[in-house]
């Protein structure tokens, strides 16, 4: 005879069980993870094209937005309901803002999405039946297209052939971030992305980092994307330039002795000032007509300018003062 305390401890058990089997069973499968800045019409076709063309597969949207100026936040909170939003007090970058939207993601895979990105029809098809067939997968990222079609440079130190665009697994170096599918064991493991790079280098980063601690990492040329390319940095100009820069000395300092910065700050204001006399002459030879020899010049006079100033901060994008602040979740 079984005793009342007994049968109430397995309906206690049986209860606790089906409880953890609901809450699987809800945790959705990716996560698209978008960050945005400023980019409200990019923005607004990227999480269309993810309400269209993944709604066969568990999915879950967050957005972070990067303190945009333009209406975003609540025009596309307005617009999709389903849309979680994280919308930051400042621009923090996009590492720490894929970083925060990764705490409260709860999918399997993390799909690190840029606002310029859209998808295709087949996108997740492809993506889901390559990860179905593939599990040992850690990072997985696919062909970046122009709008118009055309292809564009989709991993980042790539010693393939083009005969290996043919496979459907190709082994790589890096992947650019603009479309990166990542196991959100791997992601928690390496703790994100790292915020000292704010605006470029992070996936770079974030990839060497993957493959040293045993990640398998791998582009495919069976799913594609459309990007808009630069569509969240083409109107910041001369400050995105010299993000680009910040991040390259981020990268150099993480990996080179102080003797070998030094070295290397050197040689590299060196070649910023011979660039200058090359399109200084260009630009004179051309009466300054050709805005291709004009636009490099000022490029490379004002990276010249900052690091001959000791390469001071405050010439890029991000704020003078990053703090840590209270993220609002909607």
């Amino acid at each position: 005879m079984i005793s009342s305390r007994a049968f109430m401890s397995r309906s206690d058990h049986f209860a606790a069980t089906a409880a953890v089997e609901n809450h699987h069973a809800a945790r959705p499968r990716f996560s698209f993870i978008i960050v945005s800045y400023n980019t409200l019409a990019l923005t607004r076709a990227a999480v269309s094209s993810i309400a269209r063309h993944a709604v066969n597969f568990s999915h879950e949207m967050i957005l972070v937005d990067n303190h945009s100026t333009d209406n975003s936040v609540p025009s596309l909170r307005q617009e999709f309901p389903q849309l979680k939003i994280i919308a930051l007090e400042e621009n923090r970058g996009f590492a720490a803002a894929n970083n925060a939207g990764a705490k409260i993601a709860r999918g399997e895979w993390l799909i690190l999405m840029n606002s310029d990105v859209e998808l295709f029809a087949d996108t997740m098809s492809s993506v889901d039946d390559l990860l179905c067939r593939h599990p040992e997968l850690d990072v997985l990222g696919g062909q970046l297209l122009n709008p118009d079609g055309s292809l564009q440079t989709s991993v980042l130190l790539n010693y393939h052939r083009v005969r290996d665009e043919q496979r459907e697994l190709v082994e790589v170096s890096g992947i650019v971030g603009a479309f990166m599918v990542v196991r959100r064991e791997l992601w928690l493991k390496l703790g994100g992305m790292d915020e000292g790079f704010f605006f470029y280098g992070e996936d770079g980063d974030f990839c060497d980092r993957a493959i040293k601690a045993g990640a398998v990492l791998r582009w495919s040329p069976r799913f594609r994307v459309i990007h808009h390319r630069s569509g969240s940095s083409k109107k910041v100009n001369q400050r995105a330039n010299v993000e680009l820069w910040e991040s390259q000395h981020y990268s150099w300092r993480k990996e080179m002795s102080e003797q070998e910065y030094c070295s290397n700050i050197r040689r590299w204001g060196f070649r910023f000032f011979f660039r200058v006399v090359w399109y200084l002459s260009l630009s004179l030879l051309t009466v300054f007509l050709l805005p291709s020899f004009t636009v490099r010049l000022r490029k490379y006079f004002h990276l010249l300018k900052w690091h001959l100033r000791g390469c001071p901060a405050g010439w890029g994008l991000r704020p003078s003062a990053l703090e840590k602040r209270p993220e609002k979740i909607t």
